[in-house]
């Protein structure tokens, strides 16, 4: 979907090329940034499930997408080669200005817009305005303010500000309902039956725990992974659970796994959807920068950390990152400051990693960003910093090769994946990296 103006300024592309010592970057690099924030700009083309494969099964799930929605046909449907929980959908291909445009319209706030574009309908709370007189059934066209210009319940047309048409849906909440005094609606506000990037509105209608709505790439790094029955594992960072239930799965929930999050309400969360996804884990909250016992008493898995070193036998570190691979981006404020501050605290993370995971352990290293320095910079690093590991190449790659510019090799960023432009499936943008213990 074109987009009429950019989120990125020039000085967050500076930012985007961190480096560890702030070299020049390439003319390649600076090509593949430029292609990457303009495919940053549009929604992805395919939607993917992952099956709860201790409470369901691929056709199970697929039927019940296909009776949600009839319209959708079944050849975009596509059973992944990839594993036997994985479900992806191909979008429409929609020519948008052949798209009815209603007189009514309603207006949402950008964070809601992009949800759209996912596939979710209008909550009540992401209603920015509404045209005066619009009743429950009338069919309204849908777009996005652009400029945060828009004041909450607005009755006109807007024409204040940037406006970016989503798409077109069906009124199911009454203005007097959504902007009332004494109003805190709850909800669907407005169904939409269709939006320009072509994706299936789908909504909340799998049986709980059957199925996730869950990015290609988040699916792939814990496939990457690979824990195996009877193993130790730890997932570091691991609200609000989606993969930690994913390792469960592929393990039988047979052996150990750890589930960490620092902050109590995420804690509260991943213990929730580990419930709901019938995935046995020991959650803990604990800072995992801390979890590594420099003690030699021998300490039980099941009491917490700190937990002795060599304990692991596939380890996960989903890091904190600036989260820079969403899809689409409608507006971006992320300052130099906040990117940078991801790296050393990453690096923390990495060094607890490597001091638990066993000796010919596995160690996979994760971010939903772009930047240079976040990954490709971290790898560099891990491998100047620890003899000890390898990195090493995955058996089925869905990326690209890592960027250069950091200090990588090409043999070794043959060896990451970079989910961006041209790659194999069209997600958000992501990055993984394999690592052995020797």
């Amino acid at each position: 979907m074109p987009f009429p103006m950019s989120p990125f300024d020039e000085s967050f592309k500076t930012d985007v090329l961190i480096t560890l010592k702030d070299t020049s970057a390439t003319p390649t690099l600076h090509k593949e940034l430029e292609s990457t924030l303009q495919w940053l700009c549009r929604a992805p083309t395919v939607t993917s499930f992952r099956v709860n494969t201790g409470k369901s099964n691929k056709e199970l799930v697929k039927n019940l997408i296909q009776t949600q929605n009839r319209a959708l046909d079944f050849k975009i449907i596509v059973n992944s080669p990839l594993s036997e929980d994985i479900i992806i959908l191909k979008h429409l291909k929609v020519n948008i200005s052949s798209m009815n445009k209603f007189p009514k319209e309603v207006i949402v706030d950008v964070d809601c817009a992009t949800a759209l574009l996912r596939g979710a309908h209008i909550y009540a709370p992401g209603v920015m305005a509404m045209v005066s007189g619009t009743q429950i059934g009338d069919y309204v066209s849908v777009y996005a303010d652009l400029s945060k210009k828009c004041r909450k319940g607005f009755l006109k047309i807007y024409s204040d500000g940037a406006k970016l048409f989503i798409g077109n849906g069906l009124v199911k909440m009454s203005r007097d309902l959504l902007f009332g005094p004494d109003s805190s609606p709850k909800g669907i506000a407005v169904e939409m039956i269709e939006v320009t990037s072509g994706s299936p509105q789908l909504g909340n209608f799998l049986p709980e725990g059957y199925a996730l709505l869950q990015n290609l790439p988040s699916i792939l790094c814990v496939e990457l992974l690979s824990p195996k029955r009877g193993e130790n594992v730890l997932d570091m960072c691991a609200a609000p659970g989606h993969k930690t239930t994913h390792m469960a799965a592929l393990m039988g929930n047979q052996g150990t796994l750890v589930a960490i999050d620092k902050t109590p309400n995420k804690v509260l969360q991943l213990q929730n959807t580990c419930q709901v996804f019938g995935a046995e884990a020991l959650v803990f909250q604990a800072d995992s920068t801390k979890i590594l016992s420099h003690s030699t008493t021998s300490v039980c898995i099941g009491e917490g950390p700190p937990f002795l070193p060599n304990t692991f036998h596939r380890i996960l570190l989903d890091a904190p990152c600036s989260a820079l691979g969403k899809r689409p981006q409608f507006r971006n404020t992320t300052s130099e400051k906040v990117i940078r501050s991801y790296v050393p605290l990453q690096r923390k993370l990495f060094s607890e990693a490597v001091g638990l995971l066993k000796s010919k352990g596995r160690l996979v290293y994760s971010t939903c960003t772009i930047t240079l320095g976040e990954n490709e910079g971290v790898v560099s690093w891990a491998l100047r910093t620890f003899d000890c590991l390898e990195l090493v190449k995955p058996e089925r790659s869905y990326g690209e090769t890592g960027w250069p510019g950091a200090g990588l090799g090409e043999e070794e960023r043959s060896k990451v994946q970079r989910f961006g432009p041209g790659g194999q499936v069209d997600s958000v943008g992501f990055f993984m990296a394999c690592f052995v213990k020797r």
